[in-house]
């Protein structure tokens, strides 16, 4: 009975071990270059604060889609205007470049990366070939208003620095793009991550 119990509680911890292990695996990314990327983020953070701040807020209850585009607008142009020479690089400097697609192409390359890879390529990426629109990207530029997003698998997530909710990854084809979702403009491209 004894040995029962000790099994029962042991085996918890034991599958919890295991997953923070595999957690542990699965980020690529060295601490001072994730802590790099994390300020960088913070101070885009900081622009979008400002900017939120500068335009008239929409009630969180809001259905109104008109409504929603045209914040998303107001909120892009001021952060425009806050950020006028943003460039590529600004977030994905180049030294992050190498150490952020190496991250990326481990998790899609060979037997195990095989699924990760053709969910970012299938059905809802942007340069697809089932995909109607012609999509270009530019930083500081909207992300196309009727182009789908892209799926980014979770091991390619676990792979790349967390995100706050108002930044997202998206793959557009190859690159990948960090995305503000508060205003849908493309914070910064990194052209062929894989």
């Amino acid at each position: 009975m004894r040995i029962h119990l000790a099994i029962k509680w042991a085996l918890p911890s034991v599958l919890f071990l295991s997953l923070v292990a595999v957690s542990a695996q699965q980020t690529t990314i060295p601490r001072d270059d994730a802590k790099d990327f994390h300020d960088r983020v913070g101070k885009y953070l900081a622009i979008q604060k400002k900017a939120l701040g500068s335009v008239h807020s929409i009630p969180k209850q809001n259905a109104d889609s008109a409504l929603i585009v045209k914040h998303e607008k107001e909120v892009a142009d001021a952060i425009r205007a806050l950020r006028p020479n943003a460039m590529p690089g600004e977030i994905f400097t180049p030294w992050l470049r190498g150490v952020i697609a190496a991250a990326v192409k481990q998790q899609v390359q060979g037997t195990h990366g095989t699924d990760a890879k053709a969910a970012i390529l299938g059905d809802g990426n942007p340069k697809g070939l089932e995909t109607p629109v012609p999509v270009t990207i530019k930083v500081n530029g909207n992300y196309p208003e009727k182009a789908p997003f892209s799926t980014v698998p979770p091991s390619v997530l676990l792979a790349l620095p967390a995100l706050p909710k108002e930044m997202e990854y998206r793959f557009i084809g190859h690159d990948l793009i960090l995305r503000d979702t508060k205003a849908n403009i493309v914070v910064d491209i990194l052209p062929k991550a894989f």
